[in-house]
């Protein structure tokens, strides 16, 4: 018999966690462990080896995670779906949580249909039947937000907090314009916050606000930050153009590349004449709760919001034409109400507990049911050699370092940017040299080349001239990959261990499997300090 121990649930969370995640991403993938302690969770990561013992634990569930998700609008779609087929044969619980569902949703309708996936978490309030058209009405759909609170999040935001007739700014907040593919509706927050501060500095209030990506303000300061300001703007995020298969992201992101300062307008009708506008769909930002946290009272344009806070009561409300906006000056110079407005929105939003994550997490965990078996020493023998067998992975990444982690994941993942390695330099404010090292791994993903699983290991072992990474350990990767019948396509997937250090010349780019002599080409510093892509609050 076999020993079994107390465990009430067994659950794999399929993710694609990096160096340079966001906290609000490991919060997503880590509250699940802290908020229900008595389950056993393997948390495995999109491009880790998927070993004969993983597939052989007998789990109860599984979470997929929008991380992970993300890939399907990459290059590596293909190579993942097929890596993870295996998931259509477990007859467990299958929890898709989405984000930007917008964003190729026929593939990502697809891609869950495929997987038999049987709850879907988005945040999308408005049109989600309209992006899944193959789940609607077949899966369970549930709200899930793109971010949550927790006890450790609200007592460091409650540090932050300025009495409010203390704080120095009137309003403040920072905006971005997003790429035309998301339409008129994703320009909303960058136009209106313009517009506003421009009439607010002509009423004699102290603004800043600011849609330049270099005024951009990070982490705790962005929090103290906004915690010294009294009011701030919002609306929800999305998007108005309905592009499923991310066709028409395809050709906005090729026109821009021969046209850089075409204007929205100008691509709007070369490339989506008539598609904007005939769908929406939106969601509440984080910033919903960040504001109400910090006690910020919040001007959001008129719209349909969560938590059940209501116009003049928890917050003031804008015309999208800012029509009402002398209206919004003279409340805003009422401090008493506003300060009423703040607190109802905290007690609706904050106090209540509703939007926390020791709420969500219950919430998901119930779509699984209890363990019949609890793990057994079988499954504990099959863990510990899924994890013996990952070391070698885990060992070549961490040589690798963050860096060319997150480019990896942010640049060659994205296809918007595949025709032009020198357009992706300047886009992300990279070191020009970098583009022939693009140029490489798009040769590489691009090649039509197949091989045997022995050749695949030739590979693997070829790759090691290239990369500062120990052999040993790529070549036990190699075995593990021959032991597990990968394919040549799968070696995109293992790029993450070696990115943007392959660098082979520009003109007659050798194969890895060349039999003439192969120069490794000089690595880079590791000291170099390279400017890092500025990231958006």
């Amino acid at each position: 018999m076999h020993q079994r121990y107390s465990v009430t649930k067994k659950i794999l969370i399929l993710h694609d966690l990096s160096v340079g995640s966001r906290g609000t991403n490991r919060d997503h993938l880590y509250n699940f462990s802290k908020y229900e302690k008595g389950n056993f969770y393997l948390y495995h990561c999109a491009h880790a080896p998927v070993t004969d013992e993983l597939k052989a634990i007998g789990f109860d569930g599984v979470i997929i995670n929008y991380c992970f998700l993300g890939y399907r609008a990459g290059l590596l779609y293909a190579a993942l779906k097929q890596k993870y087929a295996w998931l259509r044969d477990l007859s467990c619980p299958k929890i898709a949580i989405c984000q930007d569902d917008y964003t190729d949703s026929g593939i990502l309708d697809e891609w869950l249909d495929y997987m038999k996936v049987t709850t879907i978490y988005s945040p999308i309030q408005d049109g989600v039947d309209k992006l899944y058209p193959l789940n609607w009405g077949k899966k369970r759909f549930k709200l899930g937000l793109t971010a949550y609170t927790d006890n450790a999040q609200l007592t460091k935001l409650a540090k932050c907090r300025t009495p409010f007739k203390k704080r120095k700014v009137d309003v403040g907040t920072r905006v971005r314009y997003l790429p035309p593919q998301f339409g008129r509706y994703g320009r909303i927050k960058g136009e209106s916050a313009e517009d506003f501060r421009d009439a607010a500095d002509v009423a004699g209030f102290e603004t800043d606000i600011s849609t330049d990506p270099r005024d951009v303000i990070f982490g705790s300061d962005w929090l103290k930050f906004m915690g010294n300001c009294k009011f701030t703007l919002g609306s929800k995020g999305g998007s108005s153009l309905n592009d499923p298969q991310g066709k028409l992201r395809h050709k906005i992101a090729n026109y821009l590349i021969k046209n850089p300062d075409a204007g929205f307008a100008e691509v709007e009708k070369k490339c989506f004449p008539g598609l904007d506008g005939i769908h929406i769909f939106a969601g509440v930002s984080p910033r919903l709760f960040e504001a109400a946290a910090l006690k910020t009272c919040q001007i959001l344009i008129r719209d349909e919001y969560i938590g059940g806070i209501e116009e003049y009561i928890d917050y003031i409300p804008l015309d999208e034409d800012l029509s009402n906006i002398e209206e919004v000056f003279e409340l805003m110079r009422d401090d008493e109400k506003c300060m009423a407005m703040v607190e109802s929105c905290y007690n609706k939003l904050i106090a209540t507990n509703k939007f926390d994550y020791s709420n969500f997490v219950p919430d998901v965990l119930s779509e699984i049911k209890a363990s019949k078996h609890g793990i057994t020493q079988t499954d504990i023998n099959h863990i510990n050699k899924h994890f013996a067998a990952l070391a070698p992975y885990q060992n070549v990444r961490s040589k690798i370092g963050g860096f060319y982690e997150r480019l990896w994941r942010r640049v060659i993942a994205n296809a918007v940017y595949v025709d032009s390695p020198e357009y992706i330099c300047s886009t992300f404010q990279l070191p020009a040299e970098l583009s022939s090292c693009f140029s490489a791994v798009l040769y590489l993903q691009e090649s039509d080349c197949r091989s045997t699983n022995i050749e695949f290991s030739a590979d693997m072992l070829a790759m090691c001239r290239y990369i500062q990474a120990d052999t040993d350990d790529l070549k036990q990767i190699s075995e593990l990959a021959v032991k597990n019948d990968y394919t040549y396509e799968d070696l995109e997937t293992w790029w993450d261990m070696c990115e943007y250090i392959y660098e082979p010349a520009k003109i007659n780019k050798p194969r890895l499997r060349s039999k003439s002599p192969i120069k490794k080409p000089p690595l880079a510093p590791k000291k170099t300090k390279t400017r890092k892509p500025k990231k958006v609050v």
